[in-house]
Order: structure tokens, then sequence, then C-alpha cells
């Protein structure tokens, strides 16, 4: 086969929304506490407004993202009697004001004191509190100083909240009593809501005391390293056909890099797809085996839009490649948690739903 090639449509991602939903309807029938759907960086890489519609499908109705510009995403979608919460602190607060069903985190006491001089609505506003993880939020010591603000003013929120950030169960739990006791000091009267959990102490059955629960990527189908559910069902697969394929005999370069720099093992074909750096799948994936046939292939060279795959006669043009088909294995490759690397694959890549 000398440079047999065929125009074919490149890499997607397929999300299965019954698996959305049945993890949604799980997750809330397990912990019997409504769910607070986190699609914060694309939905860790799932598609935003792909998953939204498919989670308020499936009766969510109230979602949290880290920035502005998410929850503007949302609205776009003209969703009706859907709250967002954002988690990070908004540029301008008359967005707010514009639009009633945003809600913002309150992640210190100068915000707190611009937000009650500005005359935002408190019933939009979350109170978070920190216990070590150096992110945003108000620690022990500001406790007795929010107190007195709170009954001076007479403040009623929206929400308490606080974040799971260690992988230790028992810290996990002093972080979550920690808390509820701050609640319980300023009274916890003047809160509506209040949630901690992330999707692994969710799954754990940690978190008591609280009302709802603050889950993302569980309800995608994809558990914290050493969380083990088989009711969570993945929903995302991220594949592309071979649109070409040349023998090792007519090349001397794979890409840009020469042949013999390339370990080609017994391979004699390589075979090309349309997936690169470009796309957020970067280099750092060279090497990593991908699927095809149900049988394993290395990706050896990735460029800016396409990348290489070493393959053997009994792959054919059109065969379907399925680049991160095992979680567990991935992660032990890149070094990182599945959720950091479906998160940078970007928009160039289109997302589409399996109903």
């Amino acid at each position: 086969m000398r440079g047999v090639s065929m125009g074919r449509d490149g890499f997607k991602i397929q999300l299965v929304q019954e698996n959305i939903i049945h993890n949604f309807n799980y997750i809330k029938n397990y912990t019997k506490k409504e769910i607070i759907s986190v699609v914060k960086a694309n939905a860790y890489g799932h598609g935003l407004k792909e998953v939204v519609p498919i989670l308020v499908e499936g009766g969510c109705n109230y979602f949290a993202v880290a920035r502005e510009s998410e929850a503007l995403e949302i609205l776009s979608l003209n969703i009706p009697n859907i709250n967002i919460l954002i988690f990070e602190t908004v540029e301008d607060f008359s967005i707010l004001k514009k639009y009633k069903n945003l809600e913002m985190v309150i992640n210190s006491t100068d915000e707190l004191l611009e937000l009650i001089k500005e005359k935002v609505n408190f019933s939009q506003l979350h109170l978070k509190f920190d216990f070590g993880f150096a992110r945003n939020g108000f620690i022990q010591n500001d406790i007795d100083s929010i107190k007195d603000i709170i009954i001076k003013n007479n403040l009623h929120f929206k929400g308490a909240m606080t974040h799971f950030f260690s992988s230790d169960i028992n810290e996990t739990i002093d972080i979550q009593n920690k808390f509820i006791e701050s609640i319980n000091y300023i009274g916890n009267n003047y809160f509506d809501i209040i949630h901690s959990q992330n999707s692994a102490a969710t799954l754990l059955g940690l978190g008591n005391g609280s009302t709802h629960v603050r889950c993302g990527i569980s309800l995608l189908g994809m558990l914290d390293p050493g969380i083990i559910d088989y009711n969570i069902k993945r929903s995302w697969t991220l594949s592309g056909p071979i649109y070409n394929i040349k023998n090792f005999s007519d090349l001397d370069f794979i890409g840009y890099e020469r042949i013999k720099n390339i370990f080609i093992n017994n391979y004699s074909k390589v075979g090309k797809i349309k997936i690169g750096y470009g796309d957020g799948f970067s280099k750092r994936n060279t090497n990593i085996l991908c699927h095809i046939n149900n049988k394993e292939y290395p990706i050896v060279h990735i460029s800016m839009d396409t990348s290489f795959v070493l393959i053997d006669d009994s792959v054919n043009l059109g065969d379907f490649v399925e680049i991160y088909k095992d979680f567990d294995k991935c992660n032990a490759f890149l070094k990182m948690d599945h959720y950091e690397y479906t998160t940078l694959i970007n928009s160039r890549i289109p997302r589409f739903v399996v109903k």
C-alpha cells in the first residue's frame, strides 16, 4: 500500500445522555440530597453546552461554575428555572442584579463589605470557609468578625460552603466537623443551604450536616483515584478514524521525526489521525496506547493538527481509533488524573450527544 488515503471526518467526543442522567439519579437517590452539578472548565472537557441540557432533562436545576464567562455561556442556552453558582468573584457585581438566578461565592471580608455597600441581594450569595486549602474563603480566625458583620447588618445568605481537598478520610471528616461547628457558631439560621461534598466525598458517604452535594466528575462517569463505585457509568468517548496509511518502506519521517529515531518494534505501517496538540492533545501523549478494533497501538508522534499511530495489517482505512479508553492506564502513563486531560481537549474537537 503506497500512500493510500481517504478524506474522512476528524475526531469527536461522544456523550451518552442515558449514562449522565443515570449517574445524576443514582447520586441523588444514594445521598437523599439535592445536587449542585459542577460543570466548570467546559464540564471537564465534556462540553458545557451539551452537558447542561442533559442534566436539566434529568431533573437538575442547580449548577456551579468557576468563572463568570461560564455562567454567561449557560445563560445563553435560555433554559428557564435554573440557578448558577459562580465560585470565583465576578468582575462587576451589577451582573448579580441583572440576572437574579446567578449566585456568587464570597471569598473575603473585603468582598463581604463591598457587597453590603453595593446592596446586592444576599439571597444570591454564599459564604465560603477555608480550612487549609489556600484557595479562597474565610479562615477560622475570621469567624468572629464575620459573625459580627452578619448580626450588625442582619444578613441572610443563600448558602455556606467549604471544599474538601484532602484524600485522607480522617482529614476530610475533620474539615467537615470544623465547617459545621463554624456554621453553628455563626448561626445556621443565616443560611438556606449548606454544601461541602465533592464527588469523592459524596460517594464515600461523607459530609454530615450538609443539605446539598456538589458533584462534577462523578455525574460524567469519572471517579477519583481510589474510589470504586460500579454504579457510576462512563459517558465520554474520544474517537476518530484512520484516514491515511503508509508503509515504513516508503518513508524517512513520521511527521517531523525521523523513523530511525522512533522505536517501531515489529510494526510496518503508520496510520494518520486528525487530532493534535492544536486540539489540546499534547505531546505528553506521545507513546500512549490507543485502541483500534479492541487492540492497543502506540501513538508515536503528535503534531499540531495530526498524530501518527503504529499499526499492523489488521488495521484498515476508516477503522476507528479510541483515545483514553482505559482511564486507569492513561492516568498512570500521563501521571495525571483523567479530568485533567479530558479538560484539555478544546472546542476544535466537536461534542455530540448520543441519545
